[in-house]
């Protein structure tokens, strides 16, 4: 058992390495021979960990992933007031986008179907659950106007957060992951909010502005 916990530990270890290299240079155009140099081990040594290049790719998102999750259920649990809790989660999404090579999900969907899908269907996921209990809150708290349908807009919203990463729509050089989220939120909360919702929203931004 204390082997298994060791080795589990070296391989988060090595994940975290690796994302970090991911993110400076993109999945596709750094080799296994660029990895283990930078790590400074043999390839031998690597593929110990990892049985191929695509094990790699899916347990470095994987454990990014969950890192990334555990962050936000974390913020949940504080039980924020819902657009105290938005921002902060916001704060979150952007930090992490900011990580993100401008690559990566062409590179995932092209070369590494199986991370993409397995990183798709869970960002999904976990967006859909986190936005539905915020609505559901919202809508109890008065923050949030109570003719939404909090399932429906909750499909509809995390169905729409990969478009954040469509470099194919979003291609003009001075426009990053983040521009495209926060506008993208902004829009959200904007059609989500009642009258003192919405005071509420702005006044917040105004103190995180000045």
């Amino acid at each position: 058992m204390a082997k298994l916990v060791i080795f589990l530990t070296k391989v988060a270890e090595i994940c975290d390495r690796i994302q970090l290299l991911f993110q400076e240079f993109g999945i596709k155009s750094i080799t296994m021979d660029d990895i283990s140099q930078r790590l400074g081990c043999s390839k031998k040594t690597l593929y110990q960990y990892f049985p191929n290049r695509k094990e790699l790719v899916l347990k470095v998102i994987t454990e990014d992933m969950k890192k990334h999750e555990d962050a936000i259920l974390k913020v949940v649990k504080e039980d924020l007031h819902p657009i105290d809790e938005i921002f902060k989660l916001n704060k979150l999404a952007t930090e992490k986008l900011k990580t993100i090579h401008p690559s990566a999900q062409y590179d995932l969907k092209k070369y590494y179907p199986k991370s993409w899908e397995i990183f798709d269907k869970k960002n999904k996921q976990l967006t859909y659950k986190v936005s539905l209990k915020n609505l559901e809150k919202g809508i109890k708290n008065g923050c949030y106007r109570n003719d939404i349908n909090p399932e429906l807009l909750s499909r509809i919203f995390s169905e729409r957060i990969d478009l954040i990463f469509n470099g194919i729509i979003f291609k003009r050089s001075n426009t990053s992951f983040t521009d495209v989220f926060k506008e993208l939120i902004n829009h959200y909360i904007l059609g989500i909010v009642t009258p003192e919702g919405r005071s509420y929203y702005l006044n917040l931004q105004k103190k995180l502005i000045e």
